[in-house]
């Protein structure tokens, strides 16, 4: 006699096999917003990446309207706190063919921060060149 599993079941079956799933890892939200000069970031894209002996995976978010936030359904994922080198690339927001955020707005910027293991929100400006 074959035996059938309810919905429940058969849901945290699927969960346990979705990549980060049961490995007990906690991500932190962090979300905030990313300026330019003092103006929105049209579009962009902002990386957390663990610095060397700071354990995890890279989070990520994407930009839109100046706004990022890593528990965007599909668009970002968490960290989990320590120190991190964090990447910001801004685009114009008008797409083409070639470049589907635009035009980049500056060069990748790079800076080093220390994030507790929490929800949280980080602001930055993007100063122009001079």
């Amino acid at each position: 006699m074959a035996r059938s599993f309810g919905p429940a079941a058969l849901a945290l079956a699927a969960a346990a096999l979705l990549p980060g799933c049961g490995d007990g890892e906690h991500l932190y939200r962090v979300s905030g917003t990313i300026t330019f000069d003092g103006k929105p970031t049209p579009k962009g894209l902002i990386f957390f990446d663990p610095a060397p002996g700071t354990p995890g995976t890279q989070g990520f978010a994407n930009i839109e309207d100046g706004r990022f936030d890593t528990a965007a359904v599909g668009k970002g994922r968490g960290i989990r706190g320590g120190n991190y080198v964090i990447r910001i690339s801004g685009f114009d927001g008008i797409e083409r063919p070639e470049a589907p955020f635009g035009q980049a707005l500056f060069p990748e910027h790079e800076l080093t921060r220390e994030l507790p293991p929490q929800d949280q929100t980080f602001d930055h400006d993007v100063k122009r060149k001079r």
